[in-house]
């Protein structure tokens, strides 16, 4: 797993990696079949840039920190892809430089980041939640947290700590970020504290120590909404990149034209005259004997 707190980790480097390479037709076909998927989604106009052509695009094998290696596509053979920038699962949001998206079932539970950077904000209408719990939910917990009517809820883009980017959600509508978080009243925090800590007492299993933690700082600092940490579900699948290999051409680019031979030298040109004006001369001559003997 990548983790900032790692410090900052050596560059990749380029050597020969284990294994070998897909088959350029197999990886051929899974590119034209996601192009053709993509395609139909924007118009003709603006296939070159979004998807283009399979001929533009150059293969590498990468080894991740997990010990993983997959095969990436660049648009050029220049850049390693490490020093690129690669997107999370599916058409998800780009990573950091250097760190590709690769799940493991076995992976560690989701870490809490500090949020760093407020972005995009998108509304989202919700229509009144269902008499009946859900199967995660207790009927006691959701008499309380169940919305009796249509709802609108405002989500805003977040980058944490950790360069991942993830969506919280406001307070109310109106809320902005230059406004800060909404506390809840010292007696409610007071009475909060109480609960948690005899839940705990009564289940120590009520939740993993990670997030007890961030209730407790939570709790601490006034239960703020919205909270100025997030749990990123990024961190525990984003892999660096610590090797690469190049691999060659999705369809391979013609051979250069090999340059043309260099005139010969002066010297050459003119020894060639004199053998040419020589084989010339002796040419006339036979040319002339013929005549003589014909007169005669």
């Amino acid at each position: 797993m990548t983790d900032p707190a790692a410090g900052v980790r050596p560059p990749a480097v380029a050597r020969r990696l284990p294994g070998r390479a897909k088959r350029r037709m197999d990886v051929l076909r899974e590119y034209e079949e996601f192009n053709s998927d993509r395609r139909r989604g924007i118009p003709a106009v603006l296939w070159p840039f979004l998807a283009p052509d399979p001929d533009r695009y150059y293969r590498w094998r990468v080894q991740l920190d997990c010990a993983c290696i997959k095969e990436l596509l660049t648009p050029d053979d220049r850049t390693p892809p490490s020093e690129r920038q690669w997107r999370g699962l599916g058409e998800g949001e780009a990573l950091p430089q250097g760190q590709v998206y690769c799940r493991h079932d076995d992976s560690v539970d989701a870490p809490y980041r500090d949020i760093i950077e407020w972005g995009e904000r998108r509304e989202v209408s919700f229509p009144a939640d269902p008499v009946e719990p859900p199967e995660w939910a207790e009927a006691d917990v959701w008499a309380v947290i169940r919305h009796h009517e249509a709802h609108t809820s405002a989500f805003w883009k977040v980058t944490l700590a950790c360069g991942h980017v993830e969506e919280v959600v406001a307070p109310t509508l109106d809320w902005k970020p230059d406004d800060g978080p909404r506390l809840a009243e010292a007696t409610r925090v007071k009475q909060m504290i109480e609960e948690f800590e005899q839940a705990w007492a009564s289940d120590p299993m009520l939740q993993p120590e990670a997030e007890r933690e961030h209730t407790r700082r939570m709790l601490a600092a006034g239960w703020p909404r919205p909270m100025p940490e997030r749990c990123c579900h990024t961190c525990p699948h984003a892999r660096a990149i610590v090797a690469y290999q190049h691999v060659g051409w999705l369809i391979p680019r013609n051979e250069a034209p090999k340059p043309e031979n260099p005139p010969p030298a002066r010297a050459v040109l003119e020894r060639r005259l004199r053998q040419a004006e020589a084989e010339a001369e002796r040419l006339r001559a036979q040319l002339a004997r013929h005549e003589e003997r014909r007169d005669a």
